[in-house]
């Protein structure tokens, strides 16, 4: 898998983790802010409306409403529409005012098994002597109680609220969808700035080190490539050293190479001088049959190596199947007829055993008459 793929790979697993992470945090945080928000309008609503509440409560406490309260209820209850119930209690909590007048002056039991209450928050407030608020209904419902505190911080009655959370629902969603949309965005702009810096810092450099890399040859043991400040051009200067070494190992096969030759060239001198006769003329050449020693000068101007046939005429087949025999058959001592110099000779060829990679021949001229 290529270096973009998987930075592709990586950065979408990342962005959805961190995507979904935000949006569990942001509906929670969504989540507290409207239904804090829902729930401090009912309690400012039943503030606003304490005074004349708590007014009436003490006129006739343990009551039912007077006319004032009963129309700030119905009128209250009408002119908002997240208002599922309202009923209001006395500090004892019989019911003081409810809209189906059969339930007035009811006690909490039997208002609670005839009506049916969705929490007990009415009895939390009025025991604390703070508003009070339960979700149910599977969180469509918030059940909301505010108690009305009397001179000296008595509760003198209670307001119970069932508010549907409709609209913090609603608020919520849209508040989540806006959340989608933006995380979208910012991942696409920090996913294409980052992207940008790759190919232009990363990606590009990579491909023009792989392109110099590719250029390097055993005739050119250098990296072409601009110097970098940055991790791709310590790369870079690692390779290049890496080659500058290569080119001193080159170089030291070749000077042990000159060194092997010449060694070889000088045991050669021995070996003929010892074993051939003085007016023979004797050639050593190697497996590409190329002049590697001659006991006598060549009078050859050639750049390079000497070529056997460089010596004798090409039309000289006798030299050629000799050696093509003894090639066949190492270890043999073949013989056949050549002239060299306007000489007739005999020419000995031996294929010598293959030792440590390197294959010689002996070639040995011996005039049929003395030179």
């Amino acid at each position: 898998m290529k270096l973009t793929s998987k930075w592709s790979l990586c950065f979408i697993m990342v962005a959805a983790y961190a995507a979904v992470v935000g949006g569990v945090f942001y509906y929670h945080m969504f989540r507290f802010v409207f239904d804090k928000k829902l729930q401090n309008e009912m309690i400012e609503m039943v503030r606003y409306r304490a005074p004349l509440l708590v007014a009436g409560l003490a006129s006739r406490p343990g009551e039912i409403a007077t006319f004032d309260e009963a129309r700030v209820m119905k009128e209250w209850k009408r002119s908002d529409d997240r208002i599922h119930s309202l009923v209001y209690f006395n500090y004892d909590l019989t019911v003081r005012w409810h809209e189906d007048i059969q339930f007035l002056k009811q006690a909490y039991d039997v208002y609670n098994n005839e009506a049916g209450l969705n929490t007990n928050v009415a009895k939390l407030a009025l025991s604390s002597g703070s508003p009070k608020a339960i979700m149910f209904d599977e969180g469509n419902y918030y059940d909301i109680a505010v108690p009305l505190l009397a001179q000296g911080g008595t509760v003198a009655g209670v307001v119970n609220l069932t508010v549907s959370r409709a609209a913090a629902k609603t608020l919520i969603r849209q508040s989540m969808v806006r959340y989608a949309l933006g995380a979208i965005i910012m991942i696409l702009l920090i996913g294409g700035v980052l992207y940008l810096f790759l190919l232009l810092k990363v990606l590009r450099p990579l491909e023009a080190l792989r392109d110099s890399i590719d250029a390097v040859s055993l005739n050119r043991l250098a990296l072409p490539y601009p110097a970098r400040s940055d991790e791709i051009g310590a790369v870079a200067d690692s390779v290049s050293g890496l080659l500058t070494k290569i080119k001193e190992e080159l170089k030291g096969l070749e000077n042990v190479e000159i060194m092997s030759l010449e060694k070889e060239q000088r045991w050669w001198k021995t070996i003929l001088a010892v074993t051939v006769p003085h007016n023979s003329r004797a050639l050593v050449i190697d497996e590409n049959n190329n002049i590697l020693y001659t006991n006598f000068e060549l009078n050859i101007k050639k750049k390079g190596a000497v070529h056997l046939l460089d010596i004798f005429d090409g039309r000289q087949q006798n030299i050629i199947q000799v050696v093509g025999e003894a090639l066949e058959h190492p270890g043999r001592v073949l013989r056949g007829n050549v002239v060299n110099k306007d000489i007739n000779c005999i020419v000995k060829a031996v294929q010598l055993p293959d030792d440590a990679g390197k294959n010689r021949m002996v070639l040995v001229l011996e005039p049929e008459k003395p030179l």
